[in-house]
Order: C-alpha cells, then structure tokens, then sequence
C-alpha cells in the first residue's frame, strides 16, 4: 500500500467534518490521521485508497465507518472532572425541576462513563430527600468503544485520580488495578452508541430536564457547533439546562437560551 497523499487525507477529513463535525487541522492530517488510516486499511485488507473509500461512503458501510470514528475520537475523562458542575447540578438546578416527574439527564457526549456515574453519585449523595427523587441518565458517544467500556462500569486508576476516597471506597470494589462501579448504580443509567448529528436517533430519546455536553464543541467548526446546540435546544424540555465545559459557549447569535453565570460557570437555560 502506497503512503497516503494529502488529497487524500483531507478527503477523509472532510468526510469525517460533514459526518460527525469533528476537523482535523491540516498540521495533524500526518501526525494524527496518517496512521490511523492506514492501519484501518490494512485491517480491513484495502490496498487502494480509492476502493476503501467508495466502500465506506457507498451504502454508509457502517462497519469501516465506526472503525474509522474509533480511532479519531478523543476518549481522555475522569470522575468529577471539572467539578462546579456537580454541585451547581444538585444545589442550583435540582430544586427548579419539577420532582413530581421523573427527572432526565443526558450526557452528550459520555465518553467511556465516567460523567454518567458522577452525575448519578452526586444525585444519591446530595442528601436523603434526593434519594426519593426519580431520575435517569443517558449517555450517548460516537465512539463505540467507548460505549462498551461505559457499560461494562469497569475503570482504572487514571479515572478516580479526583474521586474522594469515602465515595469510592462506598461504591467501587476493587478488582486488582482495577474498579468496578457498584451494580446499584448501573440501575438507573443507559447507554447507546449515538452520532449527535443523526438528528433522527437522538430524537427517539426522548426530551430531557438537564443536557450536560462538556468538551465536545471545542473540536467542532462554527457551522457545526452551531448546529448540535440547535439538537439540544430540541431535546431540551421547557426551562431545560444545557451544560457546556469550561471553555465552551453558546453562539451570541443563537438568541434560544438564556445564559446564567453560577459558581463561575455559564450556565444555558431554554426559553
């Protein structure tokens, strides 16, 4: 197999940008992409660019296309990552919603799980009137790996670096390096291995209270940022919360949240 040209490259990326709004910049299509690309091909016994790339786009082949999002897609969290959020979940936004309801969180993207369950322990341990409360959580990720990982509620040590040690000694058991989340708390959360942009699927999830969407946007151009807070807006119920990571905004010119500052935080109500 011949090296991978430029044209080439940008070609995949350009497909990878209108499928699931990630870019990759010119400067990492050899560092980053290159590779990758390569090793998918020869995986898969493709000798020439052209034939894997007609089959991928020809019919959606949904197998090479997932092998190749598996391999471009970020997967770096840890419990309690930027943690302002928790708190601001259960000691701001939790008394605004309606408890007589069953509560819906979404994490978009979930990644390999760690948001959902710290989202889920925050709930139970705010304090015993939440535990009356009854809430779940879905997470979504394009990346399928990560999917399984999330249900399998088996992580290492790099994910607890911020975990306290009372709430991981109350819900993990330890399994050599490894942790594995109590079964409890796999009850009430699910899973799916979701495209963003597939409008379609995640509205069969349904509407939600709260959206936590943390550390996604950044890797998107304008137009598709833009376009997944739009999602949002429609998956969010009526004064529903939308929560975006540290770095991250809502378009001044995208005119349907009202933006609140809480603990530092910006934090984006549907109108």
């Amino acid at each position: 197999m011949n090296n991978l040209t430029q044209y080439q490259l940008k070609k995949i990326r350009d497909y990878i940008h209108r499928k699931t709004g990630i870019y990759i910049q010119d400067s990492k299509l050899d560092i980053f992409l290159s590779k990758k690309l390569e090793r998918i091909m020869k995986k898969y016994r493709y000798i020439r660019f052209h034939d894997f790339f007609s089959e991928m786009i020809k019919g959606e082949n949904t197998i090479l296309f997932q092998e190749l999002i598996d391999n471009v897609t970020v997967n770096e969290t840890y419990f309690f990552r930027e943690k302002e959020h928790f708190s601001i979940l259960t000691d701001y936004i939790l008394p605004n919603l309606d408890k007589n309801e069953r509560i819906k969180i979404l994490s978009a993207p979930c990644s390999t799980g760690e948001e959902v369950y710290s989202i889920n322990i925050s709930l139970i341990e705010k304090d015993s009137s939440t535990k009356k409360i009854r809430f779940h959580i879905t997470g979504v990720d394009i990346n399928s790996r990560a999917i399984k990982k999330a249900k399998s509620g088996v992580f290492g040590k790099n994910s607890m670096r911020t975990m306290p040690p009372a709430l991981l000694k109350k819900y993990f058991q330890r399994e050599g390096e490894l942790y594995r989340i109590n079964k409890k708390l796999t009850e009430n959360v699910s899973f799916y291995n979701l495209n963003v942009f597939d409008r379609y699927r995640m509205k069969t999830l349904g509407t939600f209270d709260v959206i936590f969407s943390r550390n996604m946007l950044i890797y998107f151009s304008d137009k598709k940022r833009n376009e997944a807070v739009l999602t949002f807006y429609m998956m969010l119920k009526k004064g529903g919360y939308l929560i975006l990571g540290h770095a991250e905004r809502v378009d001044k010119n995208i005119k349907k949240f009202k933006r609140l500052n809480i603990k530092g935080c910006h934090i984006y109500i549907k109108n």
